[in-house]
């Protein structure tokens, strides 16, 4: 979603609650399935926990790839 959309959807929401047809009709292109999914997403416990952790886990610049060294077995 764009922030025009998203701004329009939030909108919406409250002048009409979840009415996603009405809502739908206001952000072309969109179909009411697809604004519901984006709004129960968006507004979900889980989906704002996993975005703090990205940003936690971005906002780390000095971690340290790890890589295996080779193993040299005798042949």
């Amino acid at each position: 979603m764009t922030e025009q959309e998203e701004d329009i959807i939030l909108r919406m929401y409250r002048l009409v609650g979840d009415r996603w047809d009405l809502i739908a009709g206001r952000v072309p292109g969109r179909q009411p399935e697809e604004i519901e999914r984006y709004w129960i997403m968006r507004n979900s416990d889980s989906f704002a926990e996993k975005r703090l952790q990205i940003h936690h886990s971005s906002s780390h610049k000095n971690n340290k790839l790890h890589r295996p060294r080779p193993s040299i077995y005798p042949s």
